[in-house]
């Protein structure tokens, strides 16, 4: 018996499927198709970079309430640099737009998944660095009726941004003492040391100083605080000060940040302080106080360090000792 051959006819499944661009944008827009081939579509659409393919993901944006693709385009848009987004995405952040400002959506901007999607497009801005975005910002931020998370976001990207404009109205929120979102003030404090503005540094340590002592809750501020204090101290001599005091801090994780902001600010004059944490009762901080004394005092200081402290604990020494090869 003679068996008959056929050609194998090989199907390609949906999701593998070539269309023109006419039918990509078919497929995003149609809320009938699966949300795992509108995603595709947004990504075959975002690689054309043509201005019709552009159009349609800009227009999900400003009229899709699906939030995984809608939180999915915002990311592509961003990472294309789109910068015909960034007015939509103004929009969306604020629930502004015909759109957007119709009742169902204002329910949908302020549910759990709403928040999620604005939170996406407040990093997008901050992402894309363009100026237009600086203002809607600023009046979330200062929007104490806002959902905190969304005003988070709001002060990192500000930072990100790093316009000079966005000083005031970060510190403003840092020494507000009606503000209750202990996050908010550690993402403006973070935020503040991105910026980079020596201006800055007065007012962080004006609060840095209001907290002495103060543990529990503002613990991580503190840190926070320390951290942009030696991004903007470079040899400031109160923010040095400010820098060797945090060295004797309860928290660990305040002398940990503090041995590694005098590392950034590099003065020589402090390594007889930091030497002192070599021997701190925290590993961490010990092993970021070698590398702060190799930063400020090369092969020479540990060599030097090695000879005279007998005492070292174990590990300490073999740490320092792979400085020096």
């Amino acid at each position: 018996m003679e068996w008959e051959v056929r050609p194998a006819v090989v199907m390609k499944p949906p999701e593998q499927q070539e269309f023109s661009m006419d039918g990509w944008i078919r497929v995003l827009l149609s809320q009938e198709e699966a949300l795992t081939s509108r995603l595709d579509a947004a990504n075959r659409l975002a690689e054309m970079n043509d201005p019709q393919s552009v159009h349609a993901l800009l227009s999900i944006i400003q009229q899709e309430t699906e939030a995984r693709l809608l939180i999915h385009v915002i990311g592509l848009l961003a990472r294309k640099k789109i910068y015909s987004a960034v007015m939509p995405l103004i929009d969306l952040v604020l629930g502004t737009g015909d759109f957007w400002e119709a009742k169902p959506q204002k329910d949908f901007l302020r549910s759990d998944t709403g928040i999620r999607v604005r939170t996406s497009a407040i990093q997008a801005l901050g992402r894309m660095g363009d100026d237009r975005a600086i203002v809607p910002l600023m009046s979330i931020l200062g929007d104490m009726s806002e959902n905190y998370r969304i005003r988070l976001s709001a002060a990192e990207s500000l930072g990100r941004l790093g316009d000079a404009q966005a000083l005031n109205p970060l510190i403003s929120i840092v020494k507000d003492d009606h503000e209750t979102s202990q996050y908010l003030k550690e993402s403006a404090v973070k935020a503040l040391g991105m910026l980079g503005d020596i201006r800055a540094l007065e007012p962080l340590l004006d609060i840095f100083e209001s907290k002495r002592g103060i543990k529990s809750k503002f613990s991580f501020l503190k840190e926070q605080i320390i951290e942009a204090i030696g991004r903007l101290g470079a040899r400031h001599n109160r923010a040095q000060e400010a820098l060797l005091e945090a060295l004797e801090d309860e928290a660990p994780c305040i002398r940990l940040s503090a041995v590694e902001s005098l590392k950034e600010i590099g003065d020589a004059s402090c390594i007889p302080e930091v030497k002192k944490r070599l021997m701190d009762s925290d590993d961490d901080v010990a092993l970021a106080a070698i590398s702060t004394l190799y930063h400020l005092g090369g092969e020479s200081l540990i060599r030097d360090i090695l000879a005279e402290q007998e005492n070292l604990p174990q590990f300490i020494r073999q740490e320092m000792e792979s400085y020096v090869p």
